[in-house]
């Protein structure tokens, strides 16, 4: 393996948007590209059989974005890249991100996530009902993990591969993006939070829950008693 970054875009019948990622992506050197698709309607390795340096994990069947999560770190280490990149390409300017990651894992940080609500222009058009959401969730997140992350669920994120070996990340919904900072409080992790790029998909995964804050609160309650940074020697 020559490159030693892996950035990953997991496929969820959103093809228009992986190609032109794909397109955007492979301007860059020195990095590979993972797609994982997640059960889309469409074949993944029919559709992106033309891009010969793709590397792709197809799911027959939807597992959920934790599974894939987790199925990109399994990658990862198993073909010793150092860094892992986690991107959304519905987002329109993800590729701005990609190197503001990269900057801050050779600073020496273990985990960077990008905020959609830090430095967002578009912040007051955020519907107010989501933003109660995210401002409830991470009041609740930084009572148990004692950092403060205004935008926990958001997709875009990197990881020092070989400085996070003990997260056991086990939920396959987004909730596992939870999961992640708690137990990385627990074990010492250094993560910062940075501006995106862009806002623009900003709380479209609480459309998958019917009651998005009760659901990810239970995992945080369920989370903190399995990892109870008091508890650390």
């Amino acid at each position: 393996m020559e490159n030693n970054i892996l950035i990953t875009i997991i496929s969820d019948n959103n093809l228009e948007y992986i190609k032109k990622a794909i397109l955007e992506i492979q301007n860059f050197e020195k990095v590979d590209l993972l797609i994982i698709d997640d059960g889309s309607d469409y074949n993944i390795f029919n559709e992106i059989k033309d891009f010969k340096l793709v590397k792709c994990i197809s799911h027959s069947d939807p597992s959920g974005y934790g599974a894939c999560l987790s199925a990109a770190f399994v990658f990862a280490r198993d073909f010793n890249y150092k860094y892992l990149i986690t991107i959304s390409p519905e987002e329109n300017g993800f590729i701005k991100d990609i190197p503001n990651i990269i900057d801050n894992l050779d600073y020496g940080y273990d985990i960077i996530t990008c905020s959609r609500i830090l430095e967002n222009t578009n912040y007051c058009k955020i519907n107010e009902n989501t933003l109660d959401i995210y401002e409830k969730l991470s009041i609740n997140l930084s009572d148990v993990t004692a950092i403060d992350i205004t935008d926990p669920l958001s997709p875009n994120k990197g990881y020092n591969i070989n400085n996070i070996g003990a997260l056991e990340l086990t939920d396959e919904s987004y909730g596992v993006l939870l999961q992640l900072f708690i137990q990385s409080s627990y074990f010492g992790y250094n993560i910062i939070e940075i501006p995106a790029e862009s806002g623009s998909s900003f709380g479209n995964e609480l459309n998958l829950y019917d009651e998005p804050l009760d659901t990810f609160n239970i995992i945080i309650e369920a989370e903190k008693y399995l990892y109870d940074k008091g508890s650390i020697n």
